[in-house]
C-alpha cells in the first residue's frame, strides 16, 4: 500500500456508545462491495477510511474475529457495530468504518473496491 495521504484526527463510537475511539485518518473513503463487507454491514457496501494504526486509541469492550485469511474485523462486544478492519499485509494501517466517525465532517466518498460484487 502506498503511504497514507494527509491525516487528520477524528473520534468515533459504536451505536450503543460503549466503545469510543480516536485515530488519525485520511479524508477519503473506500466503499467496498465484497461479500464480507456487505454481510457484516448489512448494506450494499461498507465505507472505510484508512488510518494510522499507531494513533488508534480504543476505550470499551470489543470483539475481534478473523473474517478471512488476510484480515480481522473488530466490533463492539455489546451492540455488534463494526468498527475496524486490520489487514495482515498492512500492519501500519487500520481501516475505520466511516459511519462510526463523530461527526463525519471532512470525510468524502470517492474510491470504490470490489465493484463487480456490487448488487444490482
Amino acid at each position: 500500500m502506498p503511504a497514507l495521504a494527509q491525516l487528520h484526527p477524528v473520534s468515533g463510537r459504536c451505536a450503543c456508545g460503549r466503545v469510543s475511539y480516536a485515530c488519525a485518518v485520511e479524508s477519503q473513503t473506500c466503499n467496498c462491495s465484497c461479500d464480507l463487507c456487505r454481510r457484516s454491514s448489512g448494506s450494499a457496501f461498507q465505507s472505510w477510511v484508512n488510518g494510522d494504526r499507531a494513533s488508534l486509541v480504543v476505550e470499551g469492550e470489543t470483539m475481534t474475529w478473523q473474517s478471512s485469511a488476510h484480515a480481522a474485523r473488530v466490533a463492539c462486544r455489546h451492540c455488534g457495530s463494526p468498527l475496524f478492519l486490520f489487514e495482515n499485509d498492512e500492519p501500519a494501517v487500520v481501516e475505520v468504518c466511516a459511519g462510526t466517525i463523530d461527526p463525519p465532517d471532512g470525510i468524502t466518498s470517492a474510491r470504490q473496491s470490489w465493484q463487480d460484487k456490487r448488487p444490482g
